[in-house]
């Protein structure tokens, strides 16, 4: 099989997991908790409209996989950049998304039932500082970024260079959201927990605000 062909699927199977898993994730968390885990904030802020221009790109990057799996054409619309249509940038693509998706997994499990997406200022979860939140307080979003990159270089063209911009632009107008409601809800445990891990990684205090 071509690696062009091999990637095609490969996109198509692996939003497709994605998919089901966030589904199933979201449903068994909503029995458990007796609410969806899923907030978009309220009507008319900034924090509904960052997650929903999240998600209309996440269900169009999902849909044009599948769609291209079946129709290659597709690639003279979404403009591929010729220069990184190589074999090795696209199994490197590919690898970074299943590296990225990897790393949310590890996550996902490690914060058990205080995974949310989005946050309410009425949640009751817990402040998790243990594992990869030693590193960063933000690991989930650097492994979303990481894939999101991923899925550029598996299909490298304006489309998913667009995504990534988005991608990236959503994730930090969400830590700035959650931020805040963090430390209204935990205070000084919380600014204690800002002085002693960065945002993003132990390297390099120029990313640590």
């Amino acid at each position: 099989m071509a690696v062009e062909e091999f990637t095609r699927w490969f996109l198509a199977i692996f939003f497709s997991g994605v998919a089901g898993f966030y589904t199933v994730r979201v449903i068994l968390l909503q029995r458990r908790r007796g609410r969806s885990p899923v907030y978009d904030g309220e009507p008319g802020s900034r924090h509904r409209r960052v997650h929903r221009i999240f998600r209309v790109f996440r269900a169009a990057i999902f849909g044009l996989c599948v769609i291209c799996l079946g129709s290659p054409e597709v690639d003279r619309y979404i403009v591929i950049i010729e220069l990184l249509w190589h074999p090795a940038v696209l199994l490197a693509g590919a690898a970074l998304l299943l590296a990225g998706f990897a790393t949310v997994l590890v996550i996902h499990f490690h914060m058990g039932e205080n995974w949310r997406s989005g946050t309410r200022d009425t949640d009751r979860t817990a402040l998790v500082t243990t594992g990869p939140f030693t590193v960063s307080r933000y690991p989930m979003m650097m492994a979303v970024v990481t894939a999101q990159t991923g899925f550029f270089l598996a299909l490298p063209s304006l489309f998913s260079l667009l995504c990534l911009a988005v991608g990236v632009w959503a994730v930090l107008a969400q830590v700035d959201i959650e931020e805040v409601v963090l430390e209204q809800r935990f205070g000084d445990a919380y600014r204690s927990y800002c002085k002693s891990t960065p945002r993003w990684l132990r390297f390099g205090m120029a990313i640590n605000a």
